[in-house]
């Protein structure tokens, strides 16, 4: 593949429900720009984006895939990411390096909840968008409809074509700019003239899609109210600067399967959406480049997927980590179509490459020329949501299962491993059950580690809710030195002091040396580990150390340790336990329709809605406190309740009383599990 200028580089992310088809649209387009031989079936799992094993065998797209391919002296990188939004870190890595979005669309099922997501994400990272209508050939399309719809939910929708009609019948287009015929036979187009019976009905179109236009620019607003003529060359660089500017978002139609119309959506691609130079405007001379994916095999090492900024990246040269303060070498340089990689000798600022072997670089990270270059602002992934108990199935699979989660949140930062040190348990957090599940088998498959997965503990606490008095006594003679040590200590609750044990040492007149206090309180504050009602820690409590005897002799700080650990075991029952839970702050962004039936089911949880706002268009967000125990499958639960629609995060707010009707049934499930 030759080497372009930056001003004939488009970088497009390819967005869509999932189902949608966006990867046979990327596939249509590789195969009519001649960078594959033949077109590759999702059912057949050989397409040239969802080419990793989890992919073939789910048939969908689950990582980020760059396809590069060239069409009228220009570069396009097509940046196909998964239509599943639970895999959003693959999403905003694409939509973060891409100039443009290509959302694409069923025609047959219209406006979806994925397609609403894309224009989400799309609107967040402020790209212009293009939509396309897949899957023409299917048969009740309602053309117009589709697009009213789109203008509706999205603003200025500019259809550029106006099809021939659908179904088996979708054999070509109406060039709405040109007011031309594009027929297709054979997966090719042949421009010819505007089919008569069609003409009346394309010169109306054509019109409002002038309105559209001229409204770009005051000049052709001018030229349009004066009934002068405006030129095709004309309408398209008006609609190059409103697709730019985010004002007017074009529409064409094609079928991916029978691969027509791919050419025309490539012909738009290279001539209506911006160039990489003009979304690098002032960049440098000096080398800056971000890391945005990484690809981890177990075989061949990390692979890099880096997109230039500014300056130039040539092969086996070196450059400087300026995030991890650290040197690379940059080998061979290579430009990626799915699987594949043609290598090249250098990429241009705006150009995107991978690099194999690099010993620090992470996604996120900056590559600059020397020391006294800046870090470019990375990727702001969001934190996971939730969580599943990870353990090793075999002692063979202790290593591997190490080694496996370490490469595994190289690859994706959406990823997180905690020990959960309240419950001893390993923890995958993930985007949702689909993130964590594919996660899991990439664990297995990928890394050969098996392991077994369980619902997380919810990690309860104990404390006391009763001053009590309580005595311990260590005697043990058995010939020559024995061990004795006693202790009386008050057992105090302190509300509010969550995790906290506070000690005091209110021995007088010397009952005890006080060489063993220490040993007291590691004593009490060891058997405050394991509570009393149900084995969880107890917390939130204070010890007074106020009396004790000791023997000139046979006294040691093992025998007051003891003592301590008796004296606790004797007092917390008598101070009248009882069980906290862990309470989480939730923020909940929801479509209004779907606002009731959330709080509702906040209600059916134990939460407690504190209030609600206006979040962007047609959103609410709400804030709720819930019991982490009433809320380990939210992820699962709230897609279900909206569609898909609804995201939340949540933080650790502090622990409270388990209800006393629930206490009973948690502690006898916890000792079952003992059992």
């Amino acid at each position: 593949m030759q080497q372009y200028a930056s001003d004939r580089i488009r970088n497009v992310v390819l967005l869509s429900q999932k189902g949608a088809g966006k990867s046979s649209v990327a596939e249509a387009m590789l195969h009519t720009t001649g960078a594959t031989s033949r077109m590759g079936k999702i059912e057949d799992g050989n397409t040239a984006s969802d080419h990793q094993p989890e992919e073939v065998s789910h048939h969908t797209s689950l990582s980020l895939a760059v396809l590069a391919c060239e069409w009228n002296k220009s570069k396009v990188n097509l940046i196909d990411v998964p239509g599943d939004p639970e895999f959003v870190g693959e999403i905003l890595s694409g939509t973060r390096v891409a100039d443009a979005a290509v959302i694409v669309i069923d025609a047959q099922a219209g406006i979806e909840v994925g397609t609403e997501l894309a224009w989400k994400f799309a609107s967040q990272a402020e790209l212009p968008v293009m939509f396309v209508l897949n899957r023409m050939d299917r048969e009740n399309i309602e053309f117009a409809g589709v697009v009213e719809s789109l203008r509706e939910a999205f603003g200025a929708v500019a259809a550029l074509q106006q099809p021939y009609g659908s179904g088996a019948g979708f054999t070509g287009v109406v060039d709405l700019l040109g007011l031309k015929g594009i027929e297709f036979t054979d997966a090719k187009s042949k421009v010819v003239d505007c089919p008569a019976e069609l003409l009346d009905d394309a010169s109306a179109q054509r019109e409002e899609l002038l309105d559209a236009v001229v409204a770009v620019e005051d000049e052709l607003t001018e030229k349009y109210l004066e009934d002068e003529e405006i030129t095709e060359a004309e309408m398209k660089g008006a609609l190059h600067t409103g697709i730019r500017e985010r004002s007017v978002f074009p529409l064409l139609c094609m079928s991916s399967t029978e691969n027509l119309g791919s050419g025309e959506v490539l012909n738009a691609i290279v001539d209506l959406l911006p160039n990489a130079a003009e979304s690098l405007e002032g960049a440098n001379s000096q080398l800056s480049a971000l890391a945005f994916k990484t690809i981890v095999d177990p075989q061949l090492g990390h692979q890099t997927f880096l997109k230039v900024l500014s300056g130039e990246l040539s092969t086996n040269t070196s450059a400087h980590n300026i995030s991890k303060r650290a040197d690379e070498r940059i080998g061979h340089v290579l430009c990626p179509v799915g699987r594949q990689h043609a290598e090249v000798p250098a990429i241009v600022a705006g150009d995107i490459c991978t690099v194999a072997k690099l010993s620090d670089t992470l996604t996120g990270d900056t590559l600059v020329a020397d020391k006294n270059g800046s870090a470019v602002s990375g990727i702001d992934f969001p934190e996971p949501n939730m969580a599943l108990a990870i353990s090793p199935r075999t002692k063979s699979d202790v290593d591997k299962l190490g080694t496996a989660l370490h490469r595994m949140t190289e690859e994706d930062p959406t990823l997180r491993v905690l020990r959960d040190q309240a419950t001893g348990e390993t923890l995958l957090w993930g985007m949702g059950d689909s993130h964590a599940n594919i996660a899991l088998e990439k664990i297995q498959q990928k890394f050969g580690a098996q392991v077994d997965v369980s619902p997380p503990q919810v990690p309860y606490r104990e404390t006391l809710t009763k001053t009590t008095t309580a005595h311990g006594r260590f005697k043990r003679q058995s010939g020559g030195h024995g061990q004795f040590g006693d202790v009386t200590i008050v057992l105090e609750p302190v509300p509010g002091s969550g995790d906290e044990i506070e000690f005091l040492d209110e021995i007088r007149g010397g009952a005890i040396s006080r060489n063993f206090v220490p040993a007291v309180e590691k004593g009490v504050r060891g058997a405050a580990v394991d509570g009393v009602l149900a084995g969880f820690p107890t917390a939130g409590f204070r010890i007074r150390l106020i009396d004790g005897k000791e023997h000139q002799v046979d006294s040691s700080d093992q025998a007051f340790q003891l003592a301590g650990a008796l004296a606790f075991r004797e007092g917390a029952p008598e101070a009248r336990p009882t069980l906290l839970e862990p309470i989480h702050d939730f923020h909940i962004h929801v479509p209004d329709a779907f606002t009731g039936a959330v709080i509702g089911d906040l209600n059916s949880r134990r939460g407690r809605v504190s209030g609600t706002d206006q979040g962007e268009a047609g959103e609410t967000i709400i804030t709720a406190e819930i019991p982490l125990a009433e809320a380990q499958r939210y992820s699962i639960d709230l897609k279900q309740m909206t569609q898909g629609r609804g995201t939340f995060g949540s933080v650790f707010a502090r622990y409270e009383e388990v209800p006393q009707h629930l206490q009973a049934a948690v502690i006898a499930e916890y000792k079952e599990q003992e059992d």
